[in-house]
C-alpha cells in the first residue's frame, strides 16, 4: 500500500484588515494501519488575503519558508512509519 499525504491548515491567525499573518499547518502520512505527522506554523506569509487564499498558496508558503523541501518532509514522515513497521528496539517485561 503507499503512503497517502495529506496537508491540512486548521488555523489561520488574521490582522483586523483579514490579512492572513500566521498560517498553522499539518503534514500527515498513513500507510494502513501505520501513521505519522507534523505540524509547524509560518509568520512569513506575505499578507494575503484570508478570503481569497487557497490551499495550494497556503502549501507554497509554507514551503518556501521551510528549512526542508516537501520531498524532504514526506521522506521524514517515511522514516517515521518504517521505524513504526520495523522497531530499532523493542520492550520488554520479565516476571520474577
Amino acid at each position: 500500500m503507499a503512503i497517502e499525504y495529506t496537508w491540512s491548515f486548521p488555523n489561520f491567525e488574521v490582522d483586523a484588515d483579514n490579512k492572513v499573518k500566521v498560517i498553522h499547518w499539518r503534514l500527515d502520512a498513513v500507510d494502513g494501519e501505520y501513521s505519522a505527522g507534523m505540524y509547524g506554523s509560518d509568520s512569513n506569509t506575505s499578507d494575503q488575503d484570508f478570503d481569497t487564499i487557497t490551499k495550494d498558496e497556503a502549501k507554497a508558503c509554507v514551503i518556501e519558508h521551510s528549512d526542508q523541501t516537501e520531498d524532504e518532509m514526506k521522506a521524514n514522515l517515511d522514516a517515521q512509519i518504517e521505524a513504526q513497521k520495523n522497531p530499532e528496539v523493542t520492550s520488554k517485561t520479565k516476571e520474577w
